[in-house]
């Protein structure tokens, strides 16, 4: 009876510890993956560079608040570059 307890446990055992390895292995692979693709996202998103993006957490954002900073904001129309108030190869 033993004998055949274990001629059943051992392969089932075997089996289910690489399917456990499997499952953990595409686990990760996927939440890296969900990772890049959402962080590839977030960096569509122009408004640090805008000109009325503020800063402040109170108002983030002068023309468009509520959407500031939010997946809402890529592709705003009312988007403009922030320009630099000196050129770097002016000489001080």
């Amino acid at each position: 009876m033993i004998q055949i307890v274990q001629a059943v446990i051992v392969p089932v055992c075997f089996l289910s510890a690489w399917v456990f390895m499997a499952i953990t292995i595409w686990s990760l692979w996927s939440a890296i993956r969900d990772t890049a693709v959402r962080t590839q996202q977030m960096h569509q998103i122009p408004c640090a560079n805008c000109q009325f993006f503020t800063s402040d957490y109170h108002l983030k954002c002068t023309v468009h608040p509520s959407t500031a900073l939010t997946e809402a904001a890529i592709g705003c129309p009312d988007y403009k570059a922030t320009t630099a108030l000196y050129s770097p190869d002016q000489v001080h």
